[in-house]
């Protein structure tokens, strides 16, 4: 859950299948969704948000 200065709140389903991120906005099977590979070293996700009329792309890098 996000918890926005404003007050909003944000739901999200984290999924996890081998290599693939899946975050979910909402529920599972929700049109906004953020997808994403791990780097064979598991140090960088690279993927992107979709929702319907838009989305970008999003890459992680760990911090050291």
């Amino acid at each position: 859950r996000f918890y926005a200065s404003n007050g909003d709140t944000l739901d999200y389903v984290y999924e996890l299948e081998g290599d693939t991120l899946t975050i979910w906005g909402g529920q599972r099977g929700s049109p906004a969704y953020y997808r994403g590979t791990f780097s064979a070293d598991g140090t960088a996700v690279s993927g992107g948000w979709v929702w319907p009329g838009g989305g970008y792309t999003a890459n992680m890098v760990r911090a050291e």
